[in-house]
């Protein structure tokens, strides 16, 4: 059994926590000073110093705990996240948190014509009270201006938990990503629900005497303490439904209090139900599904949606032809005759029929138009001349009206039929004084009582006619309304889009009825994957055995305790092609086979699949980190051959290796639609994503724990001194547009301009030296922000984040990690494990190197000189290399960088895990026979001067064994290892 973990509340004033029993308080000065009693493991810090700021007590206390091995709220790496203005907001929206972020609040305050407000600072200093957050601005339709109050809060939260229920999801969410004691957030109401706009750190001495009380209570409670916000695992969720709304519309089918019902109704069966509006349509790829809750009509974007939905093999209620057969009275008066439904005595009339036909229906009779709604375009009318009055003005509008007989009841039936049974039932009763459920009256409307009746109850005559009805229109959600007569029940019409709103139509069968719903849409998802349960049983057990979880040892533990280097992750990019092999958009259909439903991502335990911005590329990668890499191998490759089996099976195609496709006209390549269209479209409004750059390359990327911020920025600077020469080893990609090119690392020659537009998002790709974490973002993330700024795109929101930083490696703050970047993907998953092996290890060993100051930093543009020249000429390369001052050297004073690899593999050879030891064997004779780049091209040279189809199809043949290798996991045998 593990030892019990401690809370311990460090303050600079204990009056600051008063009430909070003493033993689980320290004052600051004395837990810097430290002592055994202060430096357990096991203790779970709470820093509640007056400020976290840069240098401040509380920022040392932070760093001490973290390099005492103590949990700590917050990290440093924390306190300065929440201070970065636009960063800020990314974590809360990828976890579904409504916000209006800092980049979208300036767009609005432009469009006021005034300048933005001063951001309050997010950790203020010690002796600076806090200030209070600016008046947020609030569209309006296709207005903006300031909000009024009411329309925005302010609120505290203490450890994630907020005094106001209506707040606590977003207190909570806010909390998971920034973990600090005491979180101020402003909240905006817009688009029917609360938004965050704001969040700051607040220190408690500047906490009224209420507040603090609440605080110390937080603190009290040691599970919440030690719970650190986090939620319990769920069960991966099994769709999610996208609601198509309309916020401003008063006929709308479902009210938000009723979508409210609905998600909270879905949410328990694990299904995520998001709203959209009219402008979302490029949002719909990331839904499963869609339910359609605005007004329909051909003419209506909800039409288009529907189209859309379709288009993508979606489920949709109400579908393209549910919507035209159910919008035209007179399409239902002939299918509804034709097929023995009884309805009331119908004439479709012309301007030419007489009044002797219309009046055998009886007086008085009912006249419509043949797409009217809402008992709008309805009139009764008694006489020769009222009718003429009536139908001159309707012929305006329609060339055919419909004439029924007037059939008094004092209530209609609606029966609301999903799928082809009894979703809800309900009587509708007339007005007050009026004919219809509906009048309106110097506009003022009144509706009619609507009465719920449990579907068991109604009568067998009245369900069993309005299936029948509904089964001519098609598979989705109708209101089918009728009328008991004499002679039986008779249908009024069959309307898509059927109301449904809480405690008037739900009223008998409650949330029965959204469970229903949910499930409908959850089925239809399922069953529309391929291999839904229409297979053989061979083919289901062969299903089941690809979706079955693979199995590795993660390491444990949580990211803010693993110290640098002590495990890795690892993520592998390739295209799809077809027995051509040409580029083939199947990542999203093979996707459904694997996950059952459409989707971007699969989880398959040890491994996950996703996409890339091109359609084509296919990513597989680790999703726990390892300790040892070789575990990451056997993992990776399980999933690549299981992925490489249903390609083979259900689309005879295969996955290619190398850096980029040989001969892909990116012009043709396609935009990911599925997911992150927002992020991906914004690229493609900024750069020309069609180009070689963006749509064919792919590349293996490491993943290196941070430690400490002094381990992480030596980590950093090890980089700056490391990648420039990694091309030597991993270059793949000599060829594309069919011909052999200059540089032996075609990727990295085009990454090289791929974002000339927005310089500063690259660099020069070799990362620049920093200092500390501050530092980085000053000088790396704070340009590449203020580029973006300068831009008159709206959208360019999308991207400030830190994924916008394109360098050569990369922190990423949202894991606590570093990305190597400038690895080209290898013939097999050994070779990139190989290589990826040697990156940790040299990494670690320079790393060292730079901490203890044994190494010199040589000037930047020297680093990026060598790495222009490993990327044309890949080992062969004559490089400067000035921090190896023992490498042997021509006249030039230059060295092979070749002779660098071998330095750098001498040194890892020091730094290597025994159970990776192995691959550095590899990475000796990759070395030493050279990039894989450079054998295609030994390989090709003798027909590079004959025709071009000898050429081809020597490539073609090429690729064909690289392709071979990747399936097996084998090295090229060209390559002579």
């Amino acid at each position: 059994m593990s030892a019990r973990r401690r809370v311990l509340v460090v303050v600079q004033d204990p009056a600051d926590v008063q009430g909070l029993p003493g033993e689980l308080v320290a004052q600051a000065d004395r837990y810097l000073e430290g002592g055994a009693e202060l430096g357990d493991e096991r203790t779970v810090v709470v820093n509640l110093c007056r400020s976290t700021a840069y240098a401040s007590k509380g920022y040392y206390v932070s760093l001490l705990a973290a390099a005492r091995g103590q949990a700590v709220i917050p990290t440093v790496e924390d306190s300065q996240a929440v201070a970065e203005p636009y960063g800020r907001f990314r974590a809360l929206q990828e976890a579904g948190v409504p916000t209006v972020d800092a980049a979208e609040m300036r767009v609005r305050c432009h469009a006021l014509r005034r300048p933005a407000p001063e951001e309050p600072a997010a950790v203020p200093a010690e002796d600076e009270p806090p200030r209070p957050f600016p008046v947020p601005c609030v569209r309006a339709g296709e207005r903006v201006r300031a909000a009024r109050p009411g329309e925005y809060v302010e609120t505290l939260a203490f450890l994630g938990s907020c005094p106001d229920a209506a707040f606590q999801r977003a207190a909570l969410a806010v909390y998971r990503e920034w973990p600090a004691p005491v979180l101020r957030l402003q909240l905006l109401r817009e688009d029917e629900e609360w938004k965050v706009t704001q969040v700051a750190a607040v220190p408690p001495h500047h906490l009224a005497p209420a507040e603090r009380a609440r605080l110390v209570e937080a603190l009290a409670d040691e599970a919440r303490v030690l719970r650190r916000g986090r939620q319990a695992p769920r069960e991966t969720v099994r769709a999610s439904l996208a609601v198509l709304v309309d916020a401003a519309d008063p006929f709308s089918p479902s009210s938000p209090e009723t979508i409210d019902r609905l998600e909270r109704v879905a949410a328990r069966m694990n299904v995520h139900v998001a709203r959209i509006s009219a402008g979302d349509l490029r949002k719909l790829p990331e839904y499963d599904a869609l339910f359609i809750r605005s007004l329909t009509g051909v003419s209506l974007p909800s039409f288009q949606f529907a189209l859309r939905a379709e288009a993508l093999d979606m489920p949709v209620v109400d579908d393209s032809q549910s919507i035209i057969r159910c919008s035209n009275k007179v399409f239902l008066e002939e299918l509804l005759r034709r097929e023995g439904i009884p309805t009331p005595r119908t004439r479709i009339l012309t301007a030419r029929t007489r009044w002797k036909e219309v009046e055998a229906l009886g007086s008085p009779l009912v006249l419509k138009l043949p797409d009217g709604s809402f008992s709008a375009a309805v009139h009764k009318v008694a006489s020769r001349a009222e009718y003429a009055a009536r139908s001159r003005a309707m012929f305006r509008h329609s060339p055919l009206l419909i004439a029924q007989e007037w059939l008094p009841t004092p209530f209609d039936w609606r029966i609301a039929v999903l799928d082809g049974r009894v979703l809800f039932a309900a009587r509708y009763y007339m007005a007050r004084g009026h004919w219809q459920i509906r009048t309106e009256t110097r506009g003022t409307e009144r509706y009619g009582k609507v009465e719920a009746v449990p579907r068991g109850q109604v009568p067998a005559e009245v369900v069993e006619t309005a299936l029948r009805a509904a089964r001519l229109i098609g598979g989705g959600l109708y209101g089918v309304d009728l009328k008991e007569t004499r002679g039986g029940p008779v249908v009024i019409e069959v309307n898509d889009n059927a109301n449904l709103d809480i405690g008037y139509e739900d009223a008998a069968d409650g949330n029965a009825v959204y469970e229903d719903l949910v499930e409908f849409f959850v089925r239809r998802v399922e069953e529309g994957a391929p291999g839904g349960g229409n297979g053989t049983a061979e083919a289901e057990r062969a299903l089941e055995r690809i979706r079955a979880p693979i199995r590795a040892r993660p390491a444990a533990g949580e990211p803010a305790r693993w110290r640098a280097f002590e495990v890795a992750g690892l993520e592998l990019e390739y295209p799809i092609v077809d027995r051509d092999l040409n580029v083939a958009s199947l990542v999203e259909p093979a996707f459904r086979v694997l996950a059952g439903r459409g989707t971007s991502d699969v989880d398959l335990g040890a491994v996950g699949f996703s996409n890339e911005i091109a359609d084509h590329v296919f990513e597989v990668k680790t999703l726990k980190p390892v300790r040892s890499l070789a575990a990451a191998e056997s993992a990776l490759v399980e999933g690549i051959q299981r992925f490489a089996a249903v390609l083979r099976d259900e689309f005879d195609a295969r996955l290619m290796p190398t850096g980029m496709h040989p001969w892909m006209d990116p012009r043709q390549g396609k935009l990911w639609t599925r997911s992150g269209l927002r992020v991906y479209t914004a690229y493609a409004r900024l750069f020309d994503v069609r180009t070689h750059g963006w749509m064919n390359v792919q590349a293996t990327h490491l993943n290196l724990p941070f430690g400490s911020e002094r381990d992480a920025v030596a980590m950093h600077n090890a980089a700056a001194l490391l990648v420039p020469y990694l091309p030597a080893l991993a270059a793949s990609s000599p060829l594309h547009d069919g011909e052999l090119q200059p540089a032996e690392d075609g990727r990295l020659a085009w990454i090289l301009e791929h974002q000339a537009r927005i310089p500063e998002s690259c660099g020069a790709i070799v990362p620049e030296y920093v200092e500390s974490f501050a530092d980085y973002r000053r000088r790396i993330l704070g340009p590449m922000y203020a580029a973006l700024d300068r831009l008159p795109d709206p959208d360019t929101d999308a991207i400030r984040h830190e994924f916008f930083n394109t360098r050569g490696a990369v922190f990423k703050f949202s894991r606590r990690a570093m990305e190597v970047r400038v690895l080209d993907t290898q013939e097999c998953v050994k070779l990139d494990v190989a290589v990826a092996v040697f990156v940790r290890a040299a990494l670690k060993h320079l790393s060292r190197r730079v901490l203890a100051a044994r190494i010199g930093l040589p000037a930047h543009e020297v680093l990026v000189e060598d790495f222009r020249a490993c990327i044309r000429e890949g080992s062969r390369a004559r490089v400067r290399a000035p921090h190896f001052p023992a490498l042997e050297r021509g006249d030039d004073g230059r060295a092979e960088a070749r002779a660098v690899l071998r330095h750098l593999l001498e040194g890892a050879e020091g730094a290597v895990r025994g159970s990776e030891a192995h691959y550095l064997e590899l990475v000796g004779r990759m070395i030493e026979a050279g990039t894989l780049a450079e054998r295609i091209r030994a390989a090709l040279l003798p027909h590079a001067e004959g025709s071009d189809e000898a050429f081809t199809e020597a490539a073609r043949r090429i690729y064909i064994e690289l392709m071979d290798c990747l399936e097996a996991n084998e090295p090229w045998a060209r390559r002579a290892l």
